[in-house]
């Protein structure tokens, strides 16, 4: 069995090279911008919309027969039955119902008084109004908190690159747990949006924490990278631990024990995992890619300003060139100026040794 040090030489990313890194990560990305495209193309919206978007009425009623609800109900928008369990021991059929007028309810009432007088229940009825204005809220949460992190990260480095790495993986991040969202048929609610929000944070962490220690940090730069790495790797992996067991407790645990599941908590959950594997990918490959080639493109522009300074010209060389772009008048008055000076030196000297003469005789 492998230990801890075996496996993390098993994944240094330092070993590969820097395109491979990057490659990899955009690639994937592009598939996941392809399935919200085709969602949109093809549904008019990137994802499924749950009901809390949408508006429709929860109905609630004690009976196991589900074709026969589909019969009964075969005029109204029903979209989905599911079984419920409550822990008073009460079971049945839920009945989900897209959006309907007031004249439609009205008619639902009618017939579920109908067919099963007073035992039925309607726990959760949202117009399509409302629905459509939580969903603009929602949106408009994500895009500011997103906004906020890019700001605040700038903030931080004040440096353009490795500023946009970390807000490209976590885009990266939220994109790709969107598109796993849409291949599992999983929808958009409440919960969803809010392990968008919260994996906003999750993922910025294991970024910051990557190019703090690259940046800032003292050594050499694949070993910083491998520091860096065994951290954030320990973090990531001890959330995605926590968050399983909140997967498990909510939609794997019912299934074998008298507790109703818990959807809005499986939701949560499963966004996180599929954000934080996400997000093990984009902070090791496509971050650290960027990162290592921002460094080294650096150091090299660096080492040509050293040498470009080490070619100037010398005092000397200064000297030459201003006297090559002298005049003639200006040449031959600097000339005449040092004869002058010259002679008079000359003369001095003369005379200096004359009077010495005179004075040793």
């Amino acid at each position: 069995m492998l230990n801890a040090g075996e496996i993390f030489e098993r994944i240094d990313v330092t070993k590969y090279s820097l395109k491979k890194l990057v490659l990899v990560p955009l690639l994937i990305l592009l598939l996941a911008l392809a399935v919200l495209g085709y969602s949109q193309f093809s549904t008019g919206s990137p994802v499924k919309l749950s009901m809390d978007f949408t508006g429709g009425t929860v109905v609630k009623v004690r009976t196991a027969e589900e074709h026969a609800l589909k019969a009964i109900f075969a005029d109204f928008p029903l979209k989905n039955v599911r079984d419920f369990s409550e822990p008073s021991g009460a079971t049945g059929k839920m009945l989900i119902f897209g959006p309907m007028s007031k004249a439609e309810k009205e008619r639902l009432n009618e017939t579920l008084y109908e067919h099963f007088g007073n035992a039925y229940e309607i726990p959760r009825d949202i117009s399509g109004v409302v629905g459509k204005r939580y969903l603009e809220q929602a949106i408009t949460a994500v895009l500011v908190a997103f906004l906020m992190m890019a700001i605040v990260v700038l903030f931080v480095f004040k440096t353009p690159v490795p500023s946009f790495a970390v807000v490209l993986s976590a885009f990266s991040d939220i994109v790709i747990a969107t598109a796993c969202m849409n291949i599992v048929g999983m929808e958009l609610s409440l919960g969803t949006i809010a392990a968008l929000l919260m994996l906003i944070g999750y993922s910025v962490d294991s970024d910051i924490l990557l190019t703090t220690k690259i940046l800032r940090g003292r050594g050499e730069l694949n070993e910083k990278v491998r520091s860096a790495m065994k951290t954030g790797l320990t973090m990531t992996a001890t959330t995605i631990a926590a968050v399983f067991a909140m997967f498990f407790v909510a939609s794997v645990l019912p299934l074998a024990s008298p507790f109703p599941p818990i959807p809005m908590l499986r939701d949560i959950s499963a966004v996180l995992l599929f954000g934080l594997f996400a997000d093990l990918m984009n902070t090791w490959m496509l971050n650290a890619g960027i990162l290592r080639w921002y460094v080294a493109w650096k150091e090299r522009k660096s080492t040509e300003r050293l040498v470009k300074k080490a070619k100037k010209p010398t005092t000397t060389t200064f000297v030459t060139d201003a006297r090559k772009k002298m005049t003639r008048r200006e040449r031959k008055a600097a000339g005449t100026s040092t004869k002058t000076k010259s002679r008079k030196h000359n003369a001095g000297a003369g005379s200096g040794g004359a009077r010495g003469g005179k004075k040793r005789k």
